[in-house]
Formats: C-alpha cells, sequence, structure tokens
C-alpha cells in the first residue's frame, strides 16, 4: 500500500486560521451544493489530492447486520421505525480520491423510489450514490452539522489564538459530521445519510503567505 503524504500543517496562529478558513469553505460548499459527490470531487481538483482526481465509493464490508436507520431520518423518508428495516437499503461507503479517504458515507435509501438500473449500479459498482441518482434531479436538505474537531480555541469563552510551537500539528482523523436528506424533483424523498468528513480533506501543501 502506497504511504499516504504527511500533513504538512504546522501548530501556528497562521496555519490554525487557514484550517478554520478552508473548513468553513467547505462546509459552506456541501450545504449550498445537492450533491456532496460533486462537492469532493471540485475539492479533490482544487487542492489537488491526486493526480487523477476523482471521487469513487468503497464499499465497507462488515460481518455484523446492517444498523436500522435512526428513527429521526426514518421519519423524514416518511416511514416509521417499524418499517424501515423491511423498507430500506443500507450502503455504507467510503468516498476515496486517489488513496485518500475524503469521507465515510452512511445510506439508507428506498429502493422502490429508484429505477431498476439505479439499484442495480449501487449493489455492483463503486459509482458514489450521487453520481448513480443524478438523473432523478435531486434536491438535499442538511438536517444537522456536528462539528468534531475545530482548529480554533473558542473566543467567546474568552479563550485567544495560540502562538503555537511550529511543530507538526497533529489532526483528528475525522473532522465533522452531517445528517441530511435527498429528495426527488417530485419531492418524494428517497435517500438520508450520514457522512462524516477526514482529515485526509486537508492533506495538501498549505498556502504560503508571504
Amino acid at each position: 500500500m502506497t504511504p499516504l503524504p504527511d500533513l504538512l500543517w504546522r501548530d501556528t496562529g497562521l496555519h490554525r486560521l487557514m484550517l478554520s478558513a478552508l473548513l468553513s469553505r467547505l462546509k459552506n460548499q456541501l450545504l449550498l451544493e445537492n450533491s456532496a459527490t460533486q462537492t469532493l470531487d471540485a475539492w479533490c481538483r482544487q487542492q489537488k489530492l491526486a493526480s487523477a482526481p476523482a471521487i469513487r465509493a468503497v464499499r465497507v464490508n462488515s460481518d455484523t447486520p446492517a444498523p436500522p436507520c435512526p428513527p429521526e431520518l426514518a421519519e423524514h423518508l416518511q416511514l416509521t421505525s417499524q418499517n424501515a428495516s423491511e423498507t430500506l437499503r443500507y450502503r455504507h461507503v467510503r468516498l476515496i480520491c486517489g488513496a485518500l479517504t475524503l469521507s465515510h458515507a452512511e445510506n439508507w435509501y428506498r429502493p422502490d423510489r429508484l429505477t431498476k438500473e439505479m439499484n442495480t449500479a449501487l449493489e455492483t459498482t463503486e459509482t458514489p450514490f450521487g453520481l448513480v441518482t443524478t438523473p432523478l434531479g435531486f434536491s438535499r436538505r442538511t438536517l444537522a452539522e456536528q462539528d468534531l474537531w475545530d482548529p480554533l480555541p473558542d473566543i467567546t469563552a474568552g479563550m485567544t489564538i495560540p502562538d503555537g510551537n511550529n511543530c507538526q500539528l497533529h489532526l483528528p482523523r475525522f473532522l465533522f459530521r452531517h445528517q441530511a436528506i435527498l429528495k426527488r424533483h417530485d419531492a418524494a424523498p428517497f435517500s438520508a445519510v450520514i457522512e462524516t468528513y477526514t482529515s485526509d480533506l486537508l492533506r495538501f501543501t498549505p498556502p504560503h503567505i508571504a
């Protein structure tokens, strides 16, 4: 396996401010766009994360049964907790650019609201969910956001940005998480997703400021 490039961010006030701005920009793009896959594809190209940037979905295999759809998400899919397990299919993938895992996506979707060809593609290929279902003309609504790491201290609590020690800044594996619902062009909901985004999104050379 090819080793991943090092994270080149340093523990300085400047780099922490840069990281905060970059993460804010990415989160806003994810909120504005209907397809997280297309947003990640654009990010991969902008930051040159791979020599041939393209997003693919690698299924996460597990010997354990698929987890049930959270009740609040099942409700958005017009299902009860009782019939959700019978109606929904579960797809857990890593969205990858080159050798980098940009996010983990857990997807509970209604096969009865997709075409036969879409269902087959989701079961047998590495094509991301958003690309498979593009013909539906779907829209996306984010239901919840959760920050798992913040490069800056809580300034509302009176803390200041540290000068840092210029050592390598150690980032956690996961940075933030989104929950969203996807609806067809006729407003019928067909998918609920929980996406957890990783620090591989930041494996590029920090911008240089003279």
